[in-house]
């Protein structure tokens, strides 16, 4: 595992960066596209995925662990998230200046007290819809040496403190400010979506031991297809107001995407062991037709980068067309889905194009010995 990527994992990471952009443009479908996976949705997979992630890539089989290198990387999500809301707050500014404050809401509060709002966002304490998702990795990774190292002396304890930090969260409502928001809190509680987190590491750290944490169970993949797919339709229903929702407000609290709702949590553990284990999905990961979208995977920072950028660009474009045609937001879906896959083969090319020419510069010595 430490020598050779996941590609599944790539897969549905790439998979997910796609839906996310689709759910967040704000086309007149992307409310359906959301709600069409369940009960959870492409964040809850790229949470989970990004803990078993961080497992693979910082745990250590010796027992030793690592902090340099995760909070770098956190680090590094951190000064992207400051470089992306610098630009969207220049593209606000320009488009306020041009058409009105109107045309793209999410930043317009911004303007009311900038330099408030400017501090406040460096301190992660204002991020307007779309720029809260780094932050939540920044938090996350941070934690993830600390998840380690407890993981180590007992894994029992590391996901029964997790749990319980996660309850504690959703029962008394606590979480981090966030002055964008009407709530005035952060849209992924940190206290909670831990959890999720968390339990990718357990899986990751059984992954990179070689354990049977996913193993195929006939009983199990039958329990995981049922809830996958009864999900749907329930979610479905519910948000076209077609039924009232069951258990009335018991059920917005056990999918509260803020808190990541139990029902949540199972769904994406359902689709993550149902995708692990059929095998349509490990021969899709291998072939040239999903090349693309496994690169985007593999390149998640930058592509998911681009894709806040766009979808700036589309919720702007759909905001000032009045009554946009269907024709017109899926020329913009694919579109947007295009230039992300784009950028993901640049980055795979550049990639291979440097393992090239270092094992090139390896080789020619080699080649010139006596």
């Amino acid at each position: 595992m430490e020598k050779q990527r996941e590609s599944r994992i790539d897969l549905l990471r790439g998979l997910a960066l796609l839906l996310i952009f689709v759910g967040h443009s704000e086309f007149t479908f992307s409310g359906f596209v959301q709600h069409s996976r369940g009960f959870a949705d492409a964040s809850d997979v790229f949470v989970l995925l990004a803990g078993i992630s961080a497992a693979l890539a910082y745990y250590r089989t010796d027992g030793s662990v690592l902090f340099l290198r995760p909070w770098k990387r956190a680090f590094a999500l951190y000064l992207v998230h400051v470089l992306l809301f610098s630009v969207l707050a220049s593209i606000s500014a320009a488009l306020t200046l041009a058409v009105g404050p109107s045309a793209w809401s999410d930043m317009n509060l911004f303007w009311g007290a900038p330099f408030q709002h400017a501090a406040e966002a460096v301190l992660l304490m204002y991020m307007p819809g779309n720029l809260d998702i780094l932050p939540l990795y920044v938090v996350l990774l941070g934690l993830a040496p600390f998840a380690m190292w407890l993981h180590g002396r007992s894994r029992t304890m590391l996901l029964s403190f997790s749990c319980l930090v996660w309850l504690a969260a959703g029962i008394g409502h606590i979480n981090l400010r966030n002055w964008a928001l009407d709530g005035r809190e952060w849209y992924f509680d940190p206290f909670s979506w831990q959890f999720l987190f968390i339990i990718g590491i357990v899986v990751g750290i059984g992954l990179k031991r070689s354990m049977p944490v996913l193993r195929d169970n006939r009983l199990v993949f039958l329990a995981a297809a049922i809830f996958a797919i009864t999900a749907i339709p329930i979610n479905l229903a519910v948000y076209l107001r077609l039924t009232e929702p069951p258990f009335s407000e018991l059920y917005h609290q056990l999918v509260s995407k803020t808190n990541s709702g139990p029902l949540r949590i199972l769904n994406v553990l359902a689709i993550l062991y149902l995708a692990w284990n059929i095998r349509a999905v490990q021969l899709a990961a291998s072939l040239p037709a999903f090349r693309l979208v496994c690169a985007a995977g593999k390149h998640s920072l930058p592509v998911f980068s681009v894709g806040v950028l766009l979808v700036c660009v589309a919720k702007t474009l759909v905001a000032a067309t009045p009554n946009p045609s269907l024709l017109s937001q899926v020329i913009l879906l694919v579109a947007g889905c295009l230039l992300q896959l784009a950028v993901a083969w640049l980055l795979e090319e550049r990639q291979r194009k440097a393992t090239w020419h270092a094992h090139a510069a390896i080789s020619i010595p080699e080649r010139l010995r006596p």
